[in-house]
């Protein structure tokens, strides 16, 4: 019997969100075939090695910012960190999913630390680091949930991407819950969307290389009314699935 993909989601376990993120992150892997294992972020670092033993797959979720001594940069009086232990959990985390070549999505904060974890660097504010900056961040418990309106946004789209694939020839239109952004990537990830004003949406690796994609976006609150947006969590899941194939 084909042992199904594991797949693991690292969650903030006091998220006032957390029901509806876990469930909507969930649900369609779950339905691609993907068994789906709740990570709390303050998982120890020392676990790493016998989690990733068992997943075939990760997803790194939204949340609070990341440390900006994590890329050598002073902290701006906006950052809202997270607690250092969580920080050092996920990076690890994604540091070493990218090492290995396991397949890895993040979403919002979760992009975020995958650019750090590859060796780029963030824009800390965007909206007083990046002066000509359309509006990113709008009331996350309000709006999370609500038809698209004021905090959505198109962005333009690399052709030959991954994530092009997924919009097709629809509208490329997001939502958007964040103040701060991939300012740099580094060695393995490359950006593939941007908004008008030029800030950082989406990152990939390259074609042919393993799964890394890292979405500035919250994708779970959009595929239950565009059936798009469930390509990412496919494609993360049909990576996994060749993954544990390999292992196997």
């Amino acid at each position: 019997m084909t042992r199904r993909p594991r797949i693991g989601i690292t969650l903030e376990l006091a998220d006032p969100m957390l029901i509806p993120v876990e469930r909507n992150l969930r649900t369609p892997m779950a339905e691609a075939g993907a068994i789906v294992i709740a990570i709390p972020r303050d998982t120890p670092v020392d676990d790493i090695p016998d989690l990733l033993d068992d997943l075939d797959g990760v997803l790194i979720s939204g949340g609070q910012d990341v440390d900006p001594a994590h890329y050598g940069e002073e902290r701006h009086s906006s950052v809202d960190t997270v607690p250092a232990e969580h920080d050092a959990f996920e990076l690890r985390l994604a540091r070493t999913a990218l090492e290995q070549g396991i397949p890895i999505l993040g979403i919002c904060r979760g992009s975020q630390v995958l650019a750090v974890a590859d060796g780029g660097a963030l824009t800390q504010d965007v909206p007083s680091m990046h002066p000509d900056a359309q509006r990113h961040m709008v009331d996350w418990a309000t709006h999370a949930e609500a038809e698209p309106g004021d905090h959505w946004h198109t962005i333009d789209v690399e052709p030959t991407s991954r994530l092009a694939a997924w919009i097709g020839n629809g509208e490329p239109l997001i939502n958007s819950f964040h103040h701060q952004a991939v300012a740099r990537t580094g060695d393995y990830l490359h950006p593939v969307a941007r908004a008008e004003d030029g800030v950082i949406e989406a990152t990939e690796s390259a074609p042919g290389a393993p799964f890394a994609v890292g979405l500035q976006w919250h994708n779970e609150f959009m595929w239950q009314r565009d059936e798009r947006w469930l390509g990412p969590f496919r494609d993360l899941v049909a990576a996994a699935r060749n993954r544990a194939a390999e292992r196997r």
